[in-house]
Parts: structure tokens; sequence; C-alpha cells
């Protein structure tokens, strides 16, 4: 509530505590918190988009034991093959992205 800005068009800052600079201790509780509301389901992968969702997918997929997986919002010499696709809208920077999973990598994930 101290760290958090809010900007016009309703957008909430957040460099102080998990764009830039990463409160552990929170990121850490934000894991435990969605262990404890998620609990009773099969949790098999934490999935997120690069960048600043990283970090909170981390911690989560610690609590639940699962491995982490993150799109990446641009194709790599590394992605090949099949991929799986999809259109992400960004409120913060006002434009659209296709974020990108490398069927591959993650059929690989499902042998963890």
């Amino acid at each position: 509530m101290k760290d958090g800005i809010v900007k016009p068009g309703n957008v909430l800052k957040v460099d102080s505590f998990l764009n830039h600079q990463i409160d552990i201790a929170l990121i850490e509780e934000i894991g435990r918190e969605f262990k404890r509301r998620f609990a009773d389901k099969n949790i098999t992968k934490i999935l997120t988009i690069e960048a600043s969702g990283i970090g909170i997918a981390a911690f989560v997929a610690k609590e639940f034991g699962v491995p982490m997986v993150f799109a990446k919002k641009s194709k790599s010499v590394n992605i090949d093959g099949d991929m799986y696709t999809a259109e992400v809208e960004s409120f913060t920077h006002k434009n659209t992205t296709r974020i990108i999973v490398s069927k591959n990598s993650y059929t690989v994930m499902n042998t963890f």
C-alpha cells in the first residue's frame, strides 16, 4: 500500500517492489497465498510471460513444487519447431504482443 503508486489511467506503478527491484519477502508471501488459494487444484506448471511475471511465478512454482514456464515476447534462434502462440494486450504499453512457448520445450517439461 505504501510503495505502489497509482498513475493516471488507473495504472499501478510497482517499480520499487516488482518491476525494477523485487521485495523477496513480499514475493514469497504471494507464492504462499497462491498455494493457499489453489491447494485443492491439480497444478502441474506455472505459466507466465517473460519479464515482470517471472519473479512471482518462480515463487509460486516453488510453493507448488512444479516447473515454471515463461512465454517469450519474441522468437529467438533457440525456439524452433511447433509453438503455442497467443496475442496478449499490454495495459501499460498500450499494444498487443504475440507470445510464444515452444511445444517441444513444453513437452520436455512434462517429463519432470
